[in-house]
């Protein structure tokens, strides 16, 4: 046999739907408040977030705790809090603060690159000074000159690499311009290292080879032999005396200018007098030594015919 279903009392139901009325019915002043407490309290936390956010200048990381708390303290119940109007004046405050911050990081992101690249040019100049401190004396070497030229070429990269900030700073382009006439000045003295270097090198060199020449002439005993020393040592002072006066018309500076050579100090002047003369002097004794060398040939000529 089967139960009868259960039915609930009448007055049951009636309870049931009263409870249910009131769970859905309007909340009470007084949750209400507590509510907007909550709020206020959950607002004020991302306010200070965001505050914190600002104050490192990181606007990116401030504005999502304002999205929040914006939508917090748009809501109804938040007017019972006693802070409603502190939050609302802050929340205003913090987003007011979000542009200008951006602005203030970029420009200090924007000087930190100008500054990086300032002192990357700073650090290659004083490569530059220090070049041109070893090449500006009397007796410049190839290889000082060379360190000189290649220090100038990576400033003048560094300043190649900053071309775009010149436009956004005008202290930044200012100083480049600076760098750009110092930089002159160097190639300046780079180019006239150059021309001392040519001509300690190329005529001053050939001097010191051709002095060897005639001095194992002196003591050669072979008289064939002696003539073709001679004959070249001539050459060499000959061609010392013409490529001298070339570099110097070519580079007026050069003239009489101070050099070393060998370790000892002379002029340029002084070098191409000294090759003129010894040319001069050389050439009577190559004239001299063919007249013997032909007066020879002819004596052994007539000696064959005799034979």
């Amino acid at each position: 046999m089967r139960a009868a279903p259960f039915v609930a009392p009448s007055w049951l139901v009636l309870l049931l739907l009263g409870l249910l009325l009131a769970a859905c019915g309007p909340k009470s002043l007084k949750e209400r408040t507590r509510h907007g407490e909550k709020l206020s309290d959950e607002a004020s936390t991302l306010l200070d977030e965001a505050e914190r956010a600002l104050g490192k200048l990181d606007p990116d990381r401030a504005e999502s705790p304002l999205r929040h708390a914006q939508k917090l303290l748009s809501h109804p119940d938040i007017e019972l809090s006693p802070e409603s109007g502190m939050l609302q004046s802050r929340l205003t405050e913090l987003k007011a603060r979000v542009a200008p911050a951006r602005e203030e990081k970029a420009r200090r992101e924007f000087e930190a690159v100008v500054d990086k690249q300032r002192d990357a040019i700073v650090q290659a100049m004083l490569d530059v000074s220090s070049a041109v401190d070893a090449i500006d004396r009397k007796d410049p070497t190839p290889e000082q000159h060379k360190a000189l030229i290649d220090a100038i070429e990576r400033t003048r990269d560094r300043l190649k690499e900053g071309k775009k900030l010149e436009a956004k700073s005008e202290d930044y382009a200012a100083s480049a311009r600076r760098t750009e006439r110092r930089l002159e000045d160097a190639a300046a003295k780079a180019q006239s290292a150059q021309m001392v270097i040519e001509f300690v090198y190329g005529p001053a060199a050939a001097r010191l080879e051709a002095e060897d020449l005639a001095k194992k002439a002196k003591t050669e005993r072979d008289p064939d032999q002696q003539l073709t020393l001679y004959t070249d040592a001539r050459d060499r002072f000959q061609q010392c005396g013409e490529t001298a006066k070339q570099l110097i018309a070519k580079t007026p500076l050069l003239e009489s200018r101070t050099i070393v050579v060998a370790g000892q100090p002379t002029t340029t002047k002084a070098v191409i007098s000294g090759c003129d003369t010894r040319a001069t002097s050389l050439q009577k004794t190559v004239t001299k030594l063919e007249k013997a060398k032909e007066a020879r040939e002819k004596r052994k000529a007539a000696r064959s015919k005799k034979g």
